[in-house]
């Protein structure tokens, strides 16, 4: 591809669609990229995901008088909002850090959505739930947090 080529038309047309079709396969990966990035719907959810921390079911038993299966504690930390669960024989209560007013939305394995408001204090209480997994996301003045699925 030699500029005096470029002088008649018809040579330059050739060789930049020569150009072209060399560059077909790039110019389709970063068009699907593009396409990928820009139909990521639940990005505001995945960036604000809250890893589970800490899980006492997974800990070793400590020595304690308490039955050690009587409750279960998870933490779900994330950037600015972390909350923390407790597991009980009959209910589920759970805060928000750091402690503020708040909704969460609850949504089920099953599909079902249940939503509850959070005291000042960052405290609630999970309704009676369906068995299977559960994720909660909690909205409150300082931010969001979204928790990972987990089996209650």
């Amino acid at each position: 591809m030699a500029p005096e080529r470029w002088d008649d038309d018809d040579l330059l047309f050739e060789d930049l669609a020569e150009a072209l079709r060399a560059t077909a396969p790039l110019a389709q990966e970063i068009a699907e990229h593009a396409e990928d990035a820009l139909s990521w719907q639940t990005i505001d959810e995945d960036l604000l995901q809250a890893i589970l921390t800490f899980d006492s079911s997974l800990e070793p038993a400590a020595e304690t008088r308490s039955d050690p299966a009587e409750s279960r504690v998870l933490v779900f930390t994330s950037a600015p909002l972390s909350m923390e669960l407790e597991v009980l024989h009959d209910e589920v209560v759970g805060q928000i850090l750091p402690a503020s007013a708040g909704e969460i939305h609850i949504e089920t394995s099953d599909g079902a959505e249940y939503h509850l408001s959070v005291s000042e204090s960052g405290f609630f209480e999970l309704p009676s739930l369906p068995a299977g997994a559960i994720r909660l996301r909690c909205d409150t003045a300082t931010g969001r947090v979204v928790t990972d699925w987990v089996q209650l």
